[in-house]
């Protein structure tokens, strides 16, 4: 094996180490994409809670006897303060997300010029291969050329 060659096999090699680096960089932004709607779901779901408790006072005209409306006040501080947490540990999780992406651009971008790399390796291999194979019937045509002469003789 020529020293070109192995050359094109260590590029191989790390070609495909590049591209599971972003396959699995893929499927880890695939993950935070598919908590962050999770995170967004239940967000929504603590507003509604939180508005709901709201509705239930105005709906009774403020009637409510007080330790149920202390309880109510109590239920919606609590739900709104979770939404809060929620919204914080969202924000958290989406700056997390934007550095995910900027390290899958980046391992995109190294794949694609390893392929580079390797497409010209490959090519170099090729002239050099077809070099060689060019120089062997060469001689074999001229030591045709010479038995025939020799022959002729």
């Amino acid at each position: 094996m020529t020293r070109e060659a192995r050359h094109l096999k260590q590029l191989d090699t790390l070609a495909d180490l590049r591209e599971r680096e972003r396959d699995r960089l893929e499927a880890d932004l695939a993950t935070r994409r598919a908590t962050q709607q999770r995170f967004q779901t239940n967000l929504a779901r603590l507003e509604q809670l939180a508005q709901g408790g709201t509705s239930a006072n105005s709906s009774a005209g403020g009637n409510l006897p007080l330790a149920l409306s202390l309880n109510s006040a109590n239920y919606k501080q609590a739900v709104l303060q979770l939404a809060d947490r929620h919204r914080q540990d969202l924000a958290l999780h989406e700056a997390q997300m934007a550095q995910a992406q900027q390290a899958l651009q980046g391992a995109a971008l190294d794949h694609m010029v390893m392929g580079k790399v390797r497409e010209r390796q490959q090519a170099l291999v090729g002239r050099l291969q077809a070099g060689r194979d060019q120089k062997t019937q060469d001689e074999m045509a001229n030591q045709a050329w010479l038995r025939r002469l020799a022959a002729s003789q």
